[in-house]
């Protein structure tokens, strides 16, 4: 008795000294998670700038001289405008039959082009080339204040604040002009001051399932305020189409909802004209276009090219034939003009007798102008505002463009009244247009180097806080030496905070903020008070010999290896055509640890014969899993043509699917087999729970492809969608809340894979504790059996590891059902993928190794790319946010985002900890198993900074080149998010809630 009682205060002193050196380790690393998330904000405000908007309005008569900024009288009483969200141009241009249309969306919206060959006097169909990033509320600023956007504006797309520049709406609003509205709700969140209440109807528009609720109440509100009983109501009517657009984010362009959307719109288009009277403007125009799956945000062509068609029942229109020099043909059924969609302002502007917004860049269209007479004193009338403006920027007054402004000013008040010179007072001012336009964008182009400088700073000194704190943990594992780090960083970065403002007031004179040097002093205190105790307690030739074992890690083959990849990969930013071929690059390390695997698994003679072909079959089986990966892909546009995407939902997908909600956890089990694990709760979590969550996504996404098929839609089979779409919420929303929270929740408190085995004639000894539990139990009769010899604990040498990954396979399963079939497939093999590697670390003895944490980041970049995406904006899967609700509701649509992003990466964190655990038995020492566990999180957390800090440092360096927003901003972004995650996952998740769960329970009941 007095043993078992000595025995058990062991067990307990041993689990408060795990969980204040578990606490110890945890505050170190949230400091460090502060540090770079310090970097990434310093580099992202250097990098993303915005551009500085002035706040003047314009007015009909401005400056000393009297200048008239309005046209007067104006042309047209009332105007209409229809957006068409992502009215790709070609959807409304002809294809004859021998250039192959696509019967999707080619031909099937002739309205615009047939009215402007049948009427060309009366309308102008145009292409309208918007500026990246092709988000809706970037293009709404665009088409209304006349400005560029900046790159950092995509971000707000989902979160669009009351518009403050002077834009045409706000113009109509100052006189007195009713503006009536229905559609995206955008236009709500940005104009709705200048929108009158009464008539005022918004619909949510991120809701891209729903391709005919917005379409249907904007029709509910138009066809009624168009009719002449209501039309004194307003004096512009804005209606805001979604289907379409949403059409492409559902299902592609190639898909029967595209052609019934379009369909749709040219019949709605064709009533709209015959309600509206001579003296009304008709404006139909799409923001941006769609790629070939459908999305945008980026710079391709498809996504840059829209439409715009102006029509009038009134003659107004026609093509300047003396100005032919500025179009390409005036063959409108072959060649189109192409204008900016920033050139829509100065032209609604001036023909509703507005001034032009202050800030505007754009320019007036010409075929809208009656005659050279009117279209010279549009020109004269922007050129002006276009001055006035760039008079009150700071930056671009007094510049060469002033004297051509003089210039062109003299010119117009000398010959504005011969007609023989209004073709060259046109061009003059389009030169001067062009040229301002273009020194604008090199301006906002410019990099606050100072704030890049100071975030790449931030993220080496993070850099060598991490790879330092790795290889000194078996130091650090000494209490005191966790808590010295602790108050060495708390009283630094106090003091670092108390001295920012000192330095505030020493460099307020040349642009420092105070935001930037409290950000400075925390990244400072936070640095100093690591190094101080390191530096008081170790000399410099430790902290060398530390940094070198990093490096070399027992060196040998293996780590060299690992160094190698970290350094390849880090060379991969230093290319655009290597970040394109990213996931190319990342095949070729996986493959290649494969090999080397095999050959490790052949020239083995530690080992068994059965265990080297135990390893010969993992090492094959990791190599073909990760071929197969390779093969689901989502092709960038720059991959084409050599890249195929075959990233798509078809029957057999569907197939597959239901396949492996039986296969995998036949798989799984047969892995808990090898160490006699499959005991307990493995059955139930595995061959029930996991089977069961699988079989569930798996109805999810048939219903999802039944809703959408071509041939189940011919059969008519009588099935009610609405039911279909109740169903498919209730699928979704179950798996979640069973694999995120009951599953993770049983888990925390459920019993192990482990079962206790008695030989015949045995009983089990009572226990004396309060302790009533199946784990006292175990722990009782386990102790019994080392010292009688009568019963066995199956699953013993795996306890660890067996009841960790019941929680890795929690989190899977939510993340598949948020991930599209081949998706799902993807994670299934990179399930049996980290299988098998662990096995292969076992049976090769390198777990302890670099190029072990290395190999499990690999797979999480190769399946982040087989689940469909890229490291571009137009990849994220948006649509997935409506799985579990129909409106965007804060956290569920941004979870179901973020899992279905980042969830390889999630995966893998979570797997981290199965490298140390996997395989190996119960100690009395569990602080040296938690120490393992942390030197393999932060080796991650190392190559993750070590990518992340690379790509950071090859997007300053490629600032100014030509593809900059195209490939090295969006993967430095989600470089920065990457690292975000990491540290997030890896803290909370991983260690405080699953590593030190593990531990203290397997401790509390085998603690000898």
């Amino acid at each position: 008795m007095m043993r078992q009682n000595q025995q058990q205060a062991r067990t307990r002193i041993r689990q408060q000294k795990l969980k204040i050196t578990f606490l110890g380790y945890v505050v170190v690393l949230i400091f460090f998670s502060i540090l770079q998330f310090l970097g990434i904000g310093f580099f992202t405000q250097g990098f993303l700038l915005s551009r500085q908007v002035l706040p003047n309005i314009a007015e009909c008569e401005e400056g000393s001289n009297g200048f008239g900024a309005c046209m007067k009288p104006a042309k047209f009483d009332k105007a209409v405008f229809l957006i068409i969200d992502a009215l790709r141009f070609d959807f409304v241009i002809p294809v004859n039959e021998n250039e192959n249309p696509n019967p999707y969306y080619h031909n099937n919206f002739p309205i615009l082009y047939d009215l402007v060959q049948k009427h060309p006097d009366n309308g102008v169909l145009l292409k309208f080339m918007s500026d990246p990033p092709t988000t809706t509320l970037q293009r709404l600023k665009g088409l209304t204040t006349g400005t560029l956007p900046t790159f950092i504006d995509a971000g707000s797309n989902f979160n669009g604040d009351a518009l403050e520049e002077d834009n045409w709406l706000l113009q109509l609003h100052r006189h007195n002009k009713s503006v009536a509205f229905m559609g995206d709700d955008t236009w709500k969140a940005m104009f709705s001051d200048f929108i009158n209440p009464e008539l005022n109807f918004p619909y949510d528009s991120l809701n891209v399932w729903d391709l005919h609720t917005v379409d249907n109440g904007v029709l509910d509100h138009l066809y009624p305020l168009l009719h002449k009983d209501n039309s004194s109501n307003w004096d512009v009517l804005i209606g805001h189409f979604l289907g379409v657009d949403h059409a492409g984010h559902r299902y592609g362009p190639n898909h029967h909802a595209m052609k019934d959307k379009l369909q749709q719109m040219n019949q709605v288009i064709a009533d709209v004209i015959n309600k509206i009277d001579d003296k009304t403007l008709l404006v139909v125009m799409g923001d941006h276009g769609m790629d070939s799956t459908g999305n945008h945000g980026g710079d391709s062509l498809d996504e840059l090219e829209s439409t715009l068609f102006m029509y009038s029942k009134n003659k107004k229109f026609h093509i300047n034939k003396k100005s032919s020099d500025f179009y390409n043909t005036s063959d409108l059924g072959k060649h189109h003009r192409s204008v900016n969609q920033i050139d829509l302002v100065p032209t609604i502007s001036l023909l509703l007798g507005l001034p032009i917004p202050h800030n505007n860049l754009g320019f007036p269209i010409d075929e809208v102008f009656g005659n050279d007479k009117d279209l010279s004193l549009a020109s004269h009338k922007t050129v002006q505002q276009i001055q006035n403006y760039r008079n009150l920027y700071p930056e671009l007054a007094k510049t060469e463009l002033s004297e051509k402004f003089q210039y062109f000013i003299t010119n117009y008040s000398q010959f504005s009244n011969n007609k023989k010179y209004f073709p060259e007072i046109i061009r003059q001012a389009k030169d001067y247009q062009s040229e301002s336009l273009e020194h604008c964008k090199s301006l906002w182009a410019r990099f606050d180097m100072v704030s890049i400088g100071i975030g790449i700073t931030t993220l080496l000194l993070s850099l060598s806080f991490i790879i330092t704190y790795s290889r000194s943990i078996p130091s650090v594992r000494v209490l005191t030496m966790s808590f010295e780090f602790i108050g060495s960083v708390i009283a630094m970065t106090l003091l670092g905070l108390v001295s920012s403002f000192s330095v505030f007031i020493v460099l307020k004179p040349i642009g420092f903020t105070i935001k930037t040097c409290l950000g400075i002093g925390t990244a400072l205190g936070i640095t100093i008070g690591f190094w101080a105790p390191i530096m008081d307690r170790f000399s410099v030739n430790w902290l060398g010999h530390q940094l070198f074992d990093f490096l070399i890690y027992n060196f040998n083959s293996w780590s060299f290896m690992g160094l190698i990849f970290v350094v390849l990969h880090c060379l991969v930013f230093a290319s655009n055509s290597y970040v394109v071929w990213e996931d190319k690059m990342v095949l070729f390390f996986i493959t290649t640890f494969g090999f080397c695997c095999l050959y490790g698994c052949l020239i083995n003679t530690t080992k068994s014969k059965p265990e080297k072909v135990l390893g010969i079959t993992h090492a094959i089986t990791f190599i073909i899993l990760s071929r197969l990966t390779s093969m689901i892909n989502l092709c960038r546009e720059e991959q084409r043509p050599y890249c195929t995407p075959t990233f798509t939902t078809s029957w057999w997908s569907i197939i597959l699917l239901h396949m492996m909600a039986y296969i995998l956890p036949v798989v799984i089990r047969s892995f808990y087999h090898l160490s006699n694990s499959y005991h307990s709760a493995a059955p139930l979590w595995i061959g029930t729970g996991l089977k069961f969550l699988m079989f569930m996504n798996a109805v999810y996404w048939t219903f999802e492809y039944v809703e959408n098929s071509d041939y189940f839609l011919t059969l008519n089979l009588g099935l009610s969608f609405s039911v279909m779409k109740s169903l498919k919420l209730a699928i979704a929303r179950i798996v979640l809340f069973v694999a995120l929270v009951l599953a993770n929740y049983s888990w925390s408190r459920g019993p192990m894979c482990v079962k206790l085995e008695l030989a015949e004639g045995a009983s089990p000894v009572a226990s004396e504790s309060s302790e009533s539990s199946e784990e006292q139990e175990i722990s009782d009769q386990s102790n019994q059996s080392k010292s009688q010899g009568t019963a066995s604990i199956l699953g013993y040498q795996n306890v660890y590891g067996s009841s960790y990954f019941l929680l890795v396979i929690n989190f899977t399963s939510a993340i598949m059902l948020v991930t599209k079939p081949l998706g799902a497939i993807s994670l299934n093999m990179l399930i049996i993928q980290i299988l098998s590697l662990l096995e292969l670390y076992d049976l090769l003895d390198i777990r302890k190794n670099l190029v072990a944490p290395i190999m499990f980041g690999l797979l999480g970049y190769q399946h982040f790319f087989s689940t469909g995406h890229q490291a571009t904006i137009p990849s994220v899967q948006w649509e997935i946010g409506f799985m579990t609700t129909e409106n965007i509701t804060l956290p569920f649509t941004h979870l179901n985002i973020a899992l279905n992003t980042f969830g390889s990466f999630i995966i893998v964190c979570l797997a981290i900890p199965l490298i140390t655990l996997w395989k190996i038995s119960p100690s009395n020492k569990p602080i040296t198993a938690l120490s393992q566990i942390i030197t393999n999180i932060t080796t991650l957390l190392s190559y993750q900074t070590f990518t992340s800090t690379s790509s950071f440092i090859f997007a300053a360096h490629f600032r100014r080149h030509l593809m900059v927003w195209k490939i090295f901003a969006p993967r430095f972004m989600l470089s920065g998010l990457l690292l975000i995650l990491f540290n997030v996952t890896l803290v909370f998740v991983t260690l405080w809630f699953g590593t030190t769960r593990v531990l203290s329970q397997v401790n509390r009941i085998f603690g000898k």
